[in-house]
């Protein structure tokens, strides 16, 4: 993605020039001084420099021949104030966009990306706070509950940062290495890799964006604490009702259109419901809900008042739901003590993997016998991957339950 660069160490050429690039989701990357600078215009991605006069250390004909002894030639252009032999552009926001959408063309960020991200709590200009973000030398570390969007957030900054190379993301205990042009390495679970700090250095050395994804703070983690990161906090959704209802809105209205159905909307009552419910799943539960209410209620509007019975208990008062969770972990720990106490090691299985089975046996049956042995919906009940869940019923003997299409 060609991306363009800004170099200035003044916070108000940042406000007029930099600022708008990012709201309008371009690709944008920020030099502060001399060599940052040259090393930036040498990105083979760069295709617009967008120099201040006033620059530390900055030697215009020296910009210049380097920017032409590049394969890729960059476009370099003085803002504001005349400074020969560099061409001049007004550092107003109508002359930089214009002048950036000659160069890159369609935006870095899609519109659909654009308006989850105004409800992802990285407040009221989510596109700057992120710039910012991809800006910084340091790696960037999302953090957030199951469900907050993590992994969309990183995808974003990487459309910005406007690296040549891929979205990769790498999962603790898997080799990687980089290959081909530097792109974006994200880790899941950030904290909880064990090879963490050398992982984050050859992916820099190679020239790579390092993000990481933790539901944790890596403070509490055991040597993740030792490396420096930039910091992002997404808020759960139950602490923003506003953007509860305009995530849930344009939820039912996206997957409306894909499925093909008329507009549908909500009555009060499972507005209600829906404040009332804690979202533990946040963005990823939310969305699911909606899925699954357009799938089996055929109504324009739907009702809190005759919601079918399993779509309701979805949306259980949290204290109601805390309580038979506790009563559950009561329950299984009564009945597990005897097995416990009977169990001798050296077994064909390991106590951990024999209770682990039995549970997950019992608990795929009732989920699908829930669905009525649909194992698409079965796995998005489950939270999992659909090939996960096929694949974990034929490891439990559960083959023979169930159909794999939509029912």
């Amino acid at each position: 993605m060609s991306s363009i660069l800004v170099a200035t160490a003044r916070e108000a050429i940042r406000e007029s020039v930099l600022l708008p690039l990012a709201r309008e989701g371009l690709p944008v990357a920020s030099a502060a001084d001399w060599d940052s600078l040259c090393r930036a215009t040498c990105v083979p991605d760069t295709q617009l420099v967008l120099v201040d006069p006033e620059l530390p250390g900055l030697r215009a004909e020296l910009l210049l021949a380097l920017a032409a002894s590049l394969g890729h030639t960059p476009t370099v252009r003085v803002l504001g104030a005349p400074l020969p032999p560099l061409v001049r552009v007004p550092a107003t926001e109508r002359a930089i966009l214009r002048l950036a959408r000659q160069h890159v063309g369609t935006r870095g960020v899609d519109g659909t990306d654009r308006r989850l991200l105004r409800m992802q709590g990285l407040g009221p200009s989510p596109l700057e706070r992120l710039v910012l973000l991809a800006g910084s030398p340091l790696p960037a570390l999302i953090l957030g509950e199951r469900g907050t969007g993590k992994e969309r957030v990183a995808r974003v900054l990487h459309q910005i940062a406007g690296l040549p190379g891929p979205f990769v993301v790498h999962t603790q205990g898997k080799p990687w290495r980089p290959e081909g042009p530097p792109g974006t390495l994200y880790l899941e679970s950030a904290p909880r890799h064990a090879d963490l700090r050398a992982v984050i250095a050859a992916a820099r050395e190679a020239g790579w964006r390092v993000i990481g994804g933790s539901r944790l703070d890596t403070g509490d983690v055991a040597g993740a604490a030792a490396v420096k990161w930039a910091r992002v906090v997404l808020p759960p959704l139950r602490e923003r009702p506003d953007d509860l209802r305009n995530l849930a809105t344009w939820y039912l209205d996206h997957h409306s259109r894909r499925m093909g159905l008329p507009k549908r909307s909500f009555d009060r009552g499972l507005w209600a419901l829906l404040h009332a419910h804690r979202w533990p799943g946040n963005h990823r539960e939310l969305e699911m809900f909606v899925v699954q209410a357009l799938s089996r209620v055929d109504a324009p509007l739907l009702r809190g008042a005759t919601l079918p019975d399993e779509l309701r208990a979805l949306l259980l008062p949290q204290a109601e739901a805390e309580r038979e969770a506790e009563s559950f972990e009561e329950m299984a720990r009564v009945r597990l003590l005897p097995v416990v106490r009977a169990y001798a090691p050296g077994g064909e299985d390991t106590l951990h993997a024999l209770v682990v089975r039995s549970a997950e046996r019992a608990l795929f049956q009732l989920v699908l016998a829930r669905t009525q042995g649909n194992r698409k919906a079965a796995a998005a009940l489950l939270g999992v991957a659909r090939n996960t869940l096929q694949q974990r019923i034929e490891a439990l003997g559960l083959g023979s339950i169930g159909r794999a299409g939509e029912g």
